[in-house]
């Protein structure tokens, strides 16, 4: 049994458009976080086809993603499909595991907030 899931997944096809002066703007997610940060770090993320990451959680600050292809995201022991612009709000202490597809190579954004550098934490996939 897996712990319950704080995660919120923003879907591009739910966002609102508006045309503007010379471009579209499609509102993707608005995000509230548990607290103030000070840092964001932004981290491009690349995931061969067929392949996944390894399992692992952050103690302490909160992670967003922006699916740039289709991927795989797995929270908790459950799987959830991403496409291009979907927005993931991963929280503090979350497993997540993400998984390319077997045909395309899969690419994302991944923001951390606080920008902390050392509160990755490896788990076991057994």
């Amino acid at each position: 049994m897996g712990h319950p899931i704080a995660m919120e997944i923003f879907r591009a096809t739910d966002a609102e458009t508006k045309t503007r002066k010379g471009y579209l703007a499609s509102y993707l997610a608005d995000v509230d976080l548990a607290e103030q940060v000070e840092s964001l770090g932004f981290i491009a993320v690349s995931i061969e086809r067929g392949t996944k990451t390894a399992p692992h959680l952050h103690r302490e600050l909160t992670e967003l993603f922006v699916a740039l292809s289709p991927l795989t995201m797995t929270v908790g022991g459950t799987p959830f499909k991403l496409e291009p612009n979907d927005i993931v709000v991963a929280a503090p202490g979350e497993s997540h595991v993400f998984e390319a597809p077997d045909d395309q190579d899969a690419s994302m954004l991944a923001i951390k907030a606080p920008n902390l550098k050392h509160d990755k934490v490896s788990l076991d996939e057994n």
